[in-house]
């Protein structure tokens, strides 16, 4: 089975053609231009039952290019089927009996072309499943993500996007997963531009996670028992049966759960591996919500985002589940995001009921492994 795969995305770099800013540019620094992409047109294009799908940043200033503009299937006309909008991205469909081999489009002082892919449904299919975006993580980190869901909550399959790593070539991070016990996992490159917040705190210019988490739920994932949505900071646990149990078993086919920061004790290094974050601050907020979906349920039609559901109210309190959490730890961290998460001088306290629910996945043949894979 072939692990690595990529994406098939369309670029406007060559032409003069770039997309709008979704905030004025004047207001805000080098660092949130830079990261903008002003230049992808689409990320992914792959066919799934009698369709083409574009999964594309917002279009913005490209949307009245596209409508206008010439698709073409193998060399042969197509016409747009459905376009639909959300906040952080968009979606095209064109009708397509077959997978063709390439689509094309032709429009005002633009013309790009990619291959289109095959999805990859039954691979996963019927498979408690997970899901994440990662760049530079430590291959240690992603394994014993991976061993503690696959030991606590049943974990089958994974599917990471990796936003072009430079520590190491994807072919380490299949190693550290190749001896977890999974069915099944699958390393998608994806080196393209994440984006930044803005000054106004809007989130709206990262297009990037929202986009590729739906070229999950429809390239990959989608027929997938049940499928977790968490970074790899952020072990799920439960009261009785499995995260992927619940969400099958609930009516909407869907578990809401929060969680609560962990840290490693004061004077280790700045960054930790999992199970030695066996200490609480009770002065730290609850972290934003996470979920567990079965794609195939009642809300199988809804785009899936960060922390919640496109349509859903995350915000209720009566859909958030009190018998599942994630632990969020604090220096499983490459720093990226520039946000303090641990200071020397927060009170911490040894927790023993997470140290013994880390203590379920992480055992001595781990550490071997651990050493192995150091070596």
């Amino acid at each position: 089975m072939l692990h690595q795969l990529s994406l098939s995305t369309a670029d406007l770099s060559g032409t003069e053609l770039r997309r709008d800013f979704v905030t004025d540019p004047a207001a805000e620094d080098e660092g949130y231009i830079q990261a903008y992409d002003r230049t992808t047109l689409w990320y992914d294009a792959f066919w799934r039952d009698g369709r083409v799908y574009l999964i594309c940043p917002k279009l913005m200033n490209f949307l009245p290019l596209i409508k206008a503009a010439k698709f073409m299937l193998d060399g042969k006309p197509a016409k747009i089927a459905r376009l639909r909008s959300y906040r952080r991205h968009d979606i095209i469909e064109l009708e397509s009996r077959w997978c063709p081999d390439e689509i094309s489009v032709t429009g005002e002082d633009f013309e790009v072309a990619t291959p289109v892919s095959l999805t990859e449904l039954d691979r996963f299919a019927g498979m408690n499943a997970h899901f994440t975006l990662s760049l530079d993580n430590d291959p240690e980190w992603i394994r014993d993500f991976a061993l503690f869901h696959r030991k606590t909550q049943g974990l089958q399959a994974m599917v990471l996007f990796d936003n072009g790593s430079t520590r190491y070539p994807l072919s380490t991070i299949e190693d550290a997963l190749q001896d977890v016990g999974l069915k099944d996992f699958a390393i998608v490159s994806a080196p393209l531009p994440y984006g930044r917040v803005s000054a106004s705190n809007s989130s709206r210019a990262k297009f990037l996670q929202v986009a590729l988490m739906n070229v999950a739920r429809l390239r990959f994932l989608g027929r997938a028992r049940a499928v977790l949505n968490a970074d790899i900071d952020e072990l799920v646990w439960t009261k009785g049966a499995t995260v992927f149990d619940k969400a099958v078993s609930s009516f909407l086919g869907v578990a809401i759960f929060a969680g609560a920061w962990r840290y490693p004790r004061q004077g280790l290094k700045p960054t930790a591996v999992h199970n030695e974050h066996d200490h609480i601050c009770n002065e730290r907020i609850p972290c934003p919500s996470k979920y567990c979906i079965a794609p195939q349920g009642l809300l199988h039609r809804l785009s899936w985002d960060i922390h919640r559901l496109t349509g859903l109210p995350f915000k209720k309190k009566w859909l958030h589940r009190s018998d599942i959490g994630f632990l969020h730890c604090a220096r499983v961290t490459t720093g990226w995001s520039g946000k303090m998460r641990m200071s020397k001088d927060w009170k911490l306290h040894y927790d023993p009921e997470t140290c013994a629910l880390l203590a379920q996945a992480f055992s001595v043949q781990h550490a071997h492994n651990r050493t192995k894979l150091a070596a």
